[in-house]
């Protein structure tokens, strides 16, 4: 009775498996049918002498004309299909529910002008053209304070402070003096009405002085505009001498926003540009500006210049010392170009695949299409070569196209030589005892592996600093050692000493553009790491390598390390995503899997200086 549950239980598992395959692969007809197995491999890829070809899903490059099991998986092999239209042979047919079901969209790609936006950050600052200074023209005591504090309100001409001052006194009495010498020496008259005038005293004032003969022992001072006091330097009763500043006022009706701009965006910004900004103090409120100043030097450390925005102010929101946020819109070519979404791009490098939908097709039909990629503007591509205006590229459900299409053996990301057997999957150098069995059919016409010298401009860094980061890839290669065997406290340990060989690192040794890379570089290992650190399992452990991995492979091809490393891949991590790591030897022990599956990858680079 438990068997024949069990059977019928394995024969309804079976029937609902192939009602889903027809309906992804049935076509467009609403009617299911039911395939037998003969009638599934009658449909089926075969070689040119009619022999059904068998393939492993998770490694297509195993490719034999009987069934059995992967050599490396263990994964029982399946039949290929060939979903080619009998044109070009790298196109994949889908039915209209196989489309549904994959979720597959498309865009169109367009031509226009590309326009990149800047995220700028900033600081309000009173705009200088509007700040006054307050000085004292002769030296004295201040007698009264009548404003007395920063960010008091003034208006021009206001009395702010009196000032009791000898000087003062003494020009007074030379005045009185010269009046009664008026007609005699009119020189001298003049003089000392000059000097009292330079000294800012009302013209009315010097007159009752003269025409009363009474000296006034103090002299007040007034706002010289319309403002908020950003500074006050004096207290009541302090002597002052000759210049020196008491007050600073400042007109905000107009104010400067002085923005950070990465040298990488600095050719995007020009004095004229219009920019928008938001402030945290009123979330969702946009400020504009013009930019009226971009600093002609950048800053050796932070490798940032100023831009300063000047931003008219009449509410007086805008306040001295908020930060601010701004968004600034470029174009970056002023001839239009070819555009497509950055989701489109199965990124592979400056030449990276992208698939395109065939028109006029009674099925929905794609190809794989290299395509040469510019600069990425936002959350776009431009595309220099491969594409033409109009065509459609999908956008969502690539990733599951590319699967395919590797699985039969055409054109995708990780197959560049369709046809031949050589699909890039990352296990091609593994034989698995299948060399001398007449069984196993595993072409691999591909070079395995490609000797990738360092950068050019490695010869330029000194000896010791690539010293210094080859000890940061040693205690790397342990710690991945550490991940081979599982060992999470291991890894956990050889963890901190990268961390202490990172400090050891001397970033002042690089110079120019090298230096502002290894800065970036620095902060992506150096928080991989301490994320690796802080994980709580092996799992955790190896995404974080992951990260630190693909950033540290960078560092060592861009600056170079005095010995000899390999580069290696295995493209069932992350999801089927891929990833990297660096061995000391061509052998594989793989990182990512342990033991589960410890020769998954294969040797893509080997880096020499």
């Amino acid at each position: 009775m438990k068997n024949l549950k069990k059977y019928s239980l394995y024969i309804a598992i079976g029937v609902v498996g192939i009602l889903l395959g027809a309906l992804i692969f049935g076509g467009t007809e609403t009617k299911v049918e039911l395939q037998t197995p003969d009638e599934h491999i009658a449909d089926s890829h075969t070689d040119d002498e009619g022999n059904v070809i068998y393939s492993c899903s998770m490694h297509p490059s195993v490719r034999q004309s009987e069934p059995g099991d992967c050599p490396i998986c263990g994964m029982e092999l399946i039949p290929v299909n060939d979903n080619s239209t009998g044109g070009n042979p790298n196109e994949l047919t889908m039915s209209l529910a196989a489309m549904k079901l994959a979720e597959i969209e498309t865009s169109v790609v367009r031509s226009g002008n590309p326009v990149s936006t800047i995220y700028l950050p900033g600081k309000i600052m009173p705009d200088q053209n509007k700040v006054s200074s307050v000085t004292a023209l002769f030296g004295g005591r201040i007698v009264n304070l009548y404003v007395d504090y920063e960010g008091a309100f003034v208006r021009k001409g206001q009395k702010i402070a009196s000032i009791y001052s000898p000087e003062l006194i003494s020009a007074q009495q030379e005045l009185l003096q010269a009046v009664k010498f008026k007609e005699q020496n009119p020189v001298l008259y003049k003089s000392a009405k000059r000097k009292l005038a330079l000294w800012e005293l009302p013209a009315q004032t010097i007159e009752n002085i003269e025409s009363t003969g009474e000296i006034k022992t103090e002299l007040d001072i007034v706002s010289p505009a319309t403002g908020y006091v950003t500074k006050l330097n004096v207290s009541r009763e302090d002597y002052v001498n000759r210049g020196s500043m008491i007050y600073m006022v400042a007109d905000l009706s107009s104010v400067w926003v002085m923005f950070d701009a990465y040298e990488s965006d600095l050719s995007l910004i020009q004095e004229g540009q219009n920019i928008m900004f938001t402030t945290a103090t009123y979330p969702g409120e946009k400020f504009e500006g013009t930019v009226s100043f971009v600093d002609p030097s950048v800053n050796s450390m932070s490798r940032t210049a100023d831009v300063r925005v000047k931003a008219n102010n009449p509410e007086k929101k805008l306040k001295p010392n908020m930060l601010a946020e701004g968004i600034l819109t470029a174009n970056i070519s002023n001839q239009k170009s070819l555009l497509i979404p950055k989701s489109a791009v199965l990124w592979t490098g400056p030449r990276s695949i992208v698939f395109v939908q065939i028109p006029d097709k009674e099925e929905p039909t794609f190809i794989a299409r290299e395509v040469t990629l510019g600069k990425r503007v936002g959350e776009q591509y431009i595309i220099l070569e491969g594409l033409e205006a109009g065509e459609e590229v999908v956008t969502h459900g690539n990733f599951k196209l590319d699967g395919a299409a590797q699985l039969a053996d055409k054109l995708s990301m990780m197959n560049r030589n369709p046809g031949t057997g050589a699909n890039r999957t990352g296990h091609e150098g593994h034989n698995m005892g299948a060399e001398g069995s007449g069984e196993m059919k595993m072409e691999m016409n591909s070079p395995l592996m490609n000797e990738e010298p360092m950068n050019t401009e490695a010869k330029s860094v000194p000896a010791e600093f690539k010293s210094q980061l080859n000890n940061v890839v040693q205690e790397y290669l342990k710690l991945k050692d550490a991940l081979v065997m599982s060992d999470k406290s291991k890894v956990t340990a050889y963890a901190n000493k990268l961390e202490n060989e990172l400090k050891n690192v001397n970033m002042t040794l690089v110079k120019g553009e090298l230096h502002t890379t290894w800065m970036k570089q620095l902060e992506k290992i150096d928080s991989s790491n301490k994320e690796l650190k802080q994980s709580q399992n092996i799992e955790a452990q190896r995404a974080a390598f992951l990260t630190l991995s693909s950033t540290l492979i960078e560092s060592v091809k861009t600056f170079g390390i005095p010995s000899v490393i390999f580069q290696q891949y295995c493209p069932m991590t992350d999801g089927g995503k891929g990833g990297y790591w660096l061995s000391e030897s061509e052998e594989i022990k793989n990182p990512y899997f342990g033991e589960q599956m410890l020769k998954c990858g294969e040797t893509i680079t080997k880096i020499e200086s």
